[in-house]
């Protein structure tokens, strides 16, 4: 395709209170090299509209919730590329040119930014994180992410400069897509997610993950000046036993939907994931206990056990089982 006409739409959700962050992201996509054809602003129904406009940026109200919030980004757009953004990201100049050129080279459906730093992170906090989530680095094999059998990640752990990778998985703060390969996952499956705390489920995870598992080529770019501007981390000494709770059950239900429970899955392929996930269960009840013997209280690990029947018990009942498989039929 001739890169003059290359043309993308920017669907970018918000509840309106990024403030300054989200200025400076509308003001890095008006300044592109190649600039979007329209900007669609997805705001939270009962959430007010900031008080400045940038440039040609159009807001449509939507249900709240992160999946309806994401799902509503094809409403409206008429290109073939579609930028989806959180809030507060900021592009270089030529960014989005850049991340088109990479993908239309390696003939890819999707590409997304590495906007979190799993290699820049101390070993101590990598060790926690293998603990807590069974979340560790790979050596560079040629891919960015990789999702495990026990619904987990590992990560490239030695990418190189600006690498372009392959990837089954992506934080979900920036992508540039298809239109068609994201129309075709139906992401408002996936509606059932929203009753759930918002921050508590990784419904980046299985956003990319469906793309990968329904045959569409992912690409993670690394060193692309791409900034996620609230790039912060939740603090897990100010957690509350329901987020704890919600959380390990994102964690089993995003295993269930996403590995476990999927069509063409042999028995064999089911005994190994749930071993998988036994075993990051064990890992992680073990990592909750002597953080509740450190802080002289037990709910870190009754949370978690918690959330983790309550996983269980949504993914044996009547709504989950009413759902599309996570593997669509083309």
């Amino acid at each position: 395709m001739n890169k003059q006409k290359f043309e993308y739409s920017v669907a970018i959700r918000t509840l309106g209170t990024a403030g300054d962050m989200y200025r400076k992201e509308l003001e890095s996509l008006h300044n592109q090299t190649v600039k979007p054809r329209h900007i669609f602003v997805f705001l939270a129904e009962g959430y007010k509209r900031p008080d400045f406009q940038v440039g040609m940026e159009e807001y449509v109200p939507v249900h709240k919730g992160l999946v309806h919030q994401r799902a509503a980004s094809l409403q409206g757009v008429d290109t073939e590329y579609l930028l989806i953004l959180d809030d507060d990201i900021y592009f270089p100049d030529d960014a989005v040119e850049k991340l088109y050129d990479a993908m239309t080279a390696q003939g890819a459906d999707c590409i997304a930014p590495e906007t979190f730093d799993n290699v820049g992170m101390s070993h101590f906090k990598k060790l926690g994180y293998y603990m807590a989530n069974g979340v560790y680095a790979r050596k560079d094999d040629n891919w960015a992410i990789k999702i495990q059998r026990n619904g987990t990640f590992s990560f490239n752990g030695n990418p190189k400069d600006k690498g372009v990778y392959l990837t089954q998985s992506f934080p979900g703060t920036a992508c540039l897509c298809k239109t068609e390969a994201f129309r075709a996952i139906h992401y408002e499956h996936e509606l059932w997610i929203d009753q759930f705390p918002a921050g508590t489920f990784g419904e980046d995870q299985i956003m990319s993950y469906k793309l990968h598992k329904n045959g569409y080529k992912v690409l993670m770019a690394h060193g692309t000046g791409i900034l996620h501007l609230d790039a912060g981390t939740n603090n897990v000494h100010n957690k509350t036993y329901r987020k704890i709770k919600y959380r390990a059950l994102s964690y089993y239900m995003t295993w269930y939907r996403t590995c476990y429970d999927l069509d063409g899955n042999s028995g064999r392929e089911k005994a190994l994931c749930a071993l998988a996930f036994s075993w990051r269960f064990a890992l992680g009840s073990f990592t909750r206990v002597l953080f509740s013997i450190a802080k002289f209280h037990p709910k870190h690990l009754v949370a978690f056990v918690h959330g983790t029947l309550k996983g269980m018990a949504f993914a044996h009942g009547n709504e989950y089982k009413s759902l599309n498989n996570f593997i669509l039929n083309k």
